[in-house]
Order: structure tokens, then C-alpha cells, then sequence
């Protein structure tokens, strides 16, 4: 009777299959969901980089072209 109700309690393959799978997709989501937090915070900084340097490039070609309209102008009125 002892063996019968120790027996009981103890999973089978399914039961373990079942349990690994309830138990396992959470885990999963949860590890893929912090992953993805990091990737996209890293991904955040190097766009923010990228955008800081093609601010500055713009900065420059602006600056130029002012330059070169002064230069125009002075030798038109000439």
C-alpha cells in the first residue's frame, strides 16, 4: 500500500515533459526579454553616437557652405 502511494506521486515522462514545458517557457521569455533590454540599450548608445557625429558632419558642411556663399557674394560684387 506504502509503495502504491509513493508510486503515485512520482511523475512519469509526460508528467515531467509537461512540467519542464510550463515551467521552462516563462524562464525562456524572461531570459530572452533581459537580453533584449541590454541589446536594445546598447544599440540606443551606439545610434546616439551616430547621430551625434552626423550632427557635427552637417555642422561642417554648413559652416562651409556659409563660408563659401561669403566668398561668392564678395566676389560678385566685385
Amino acid at each position: 500500500m506504502i509503495d502504491d502511494i509513493l508510486v503515485a506521486g512520482v511523475p512519469g515522462g509526460f508528467e515531467r515533459l509537461v512540467i519542464v514545458i510550463v515551467l521552462g517557457i516563462p524562464v525562456l521569455l524572461i531570459v530572452l526579454f533581459v537580453r533584449y533590454l541590454s541589446r536594445s540599450s546598447k544599440e540606443r548608445q551606439k545610434m546616439r553616437i551616430e547621430l551625434g557625429k552626423l550632427a557635427d558632419e552637417l555642422e561642417q558642411v554648413r559652416k562651409q557652405a556659409k563660408q563659401g556663399e561669403k566668398r561668392d557674394s564678395s566676389l560678385r560684387s566685385e
